[in-house]
């Protein structure tokens, strides 16, 4: 029995039609993490964690019909699904890993310790 990351991984792309306001949908980072591009509704984080056209495509929220093209549009040039699927895995190489998050986090820190005044605790 295959797991949901293999289907995801063997899948062409990935399709998120939400119609609220995602907060961070974890679903987009694992299809990268398998270089599946996502067609997503333009939304919140979607709209932002999904580069239209570079490691996946936006559809208007709520219209099937631009959805559906999107889908045709795709399945319809290989080359740039090949060229989605790089980026998709480039996108989580960047940005999502554990190496990427801990550079995040350590730049985080040391932006805090510049900003200290040397005192332990202000009022």
């Amino acid at each position: 029995m295959k797991s949901v990351y293999e289907l995801i991984g063997q899948a062409a792309f990935l399709i998120l039609p939400s119609q609220c306001y995602e907060n961070f949908p974890r679903v987009v980072i694992e299809a990268f993490a398998t270089a599946t591009p996502v067609i997503a509704s333009k939304l919140g984080a979607m709209a932002e964690i999904v580069a239209d056209g570079y490691n996946g495509l936006h559809f208007k929220p709520g219209d099937p019909g631009d959805l559906a093209r999107k889908v045709r549009d795709i399945l319809a040039d290989p080359t740039k699904l090949r060229q989605m699927r790089q980026s998709a895995r480039k996108t989580f190489d960047q940005h999502f890993t554990a190496a990427a998050n801990h550079k995040v986090l350590t730049a985080i820190y040391e932006r805090v310790m510049r900003g200290r005044s040397g005192t332990c605790c202000s009022n």
